[in-house]
């Protein structure tokens, strides 16, 4: 909403139409429910956030691997974590066999037992995160949830409530030319 809006909600002034006044009181109004309902939604989005990592990561347990290959050093141009990816062997829940790959210390030789996470499936999973890095996720989580919620709250009004008001203005402004237009044709002051 411009200043000279602002104004002219206001003042007496003779130019202040009554879309003015709605259009600034709407734009309160956004405001005011955009700072009530953006941190509401974002503290419901984190503890949504966390709740749904806990869930994911219950049954997830270690268990023992053993590396089938050698974990080569690689030299990706990235920082270097000292670790690099191996396919590793191990018992799923059912007692079948599975393998697949994940990241172990560079330079680990095959043969060599490993730890891994599992899921209650025998799916290999990464470790599970801990409480700090959960909490770090759901504050962003959250954050992005009320940063949208004030995004959607300003875009609607600008889309939805200026649409309108512009129709508004635009009938009005016909109304009065059609009242003021025959005199002007016609050479009438």
């Amino acid at each position: 909403m411009s200043a000279q809006t602002w104004r002219l909600m206001r003042r007496h002034c003779p130019l202040r139409r009554g879309s003015d006044v709605v259009e600034a009181c709407v734009g309160l109004l956004t405001v005011l429910l955009a700072a009530v309902f953006a941190p509401l939604a974002g503290v419901v989005a984190a503890e949504a956030t966390s709740a749904l990592l806990v869930h994911q990561q219950q049954g997830w347990h270690r268990t023992a691997a053993v590396l089938t290959g050698d974990a080569a050093f690689t030299t990706t141009g990235a920082a270097d974590t000292g670790q690099a990816e191996a396919t590793v062997r191990w018992s799923a829940p059912d007692r079948s066999t599975r393998s697949a790959a994940t990241e172990v210390p560079a330079g680990t030789k095959a043969g060599t037992s490993t730890t891994v996470w599992i899921d209650a499936k025998g799916r290999l999973r990464h470790p599970p995160l801990g409480s700090d890095d959960r909490a770090a996720l759901a504050d962003l989580a959250g954050g992005c949830v009320a940063i949208g919620v004030c995004a959607l709250a300003a875009g609607a009004r600008r889309a939805v409530v200026r649409f309108e008001l512009e129709r508004h203005r635009a009938r009005a402004w016909e109304r009065e030319w059609a009242e003021v237009e025959p005199r002007w044709t016609h050479g009438h002051a």
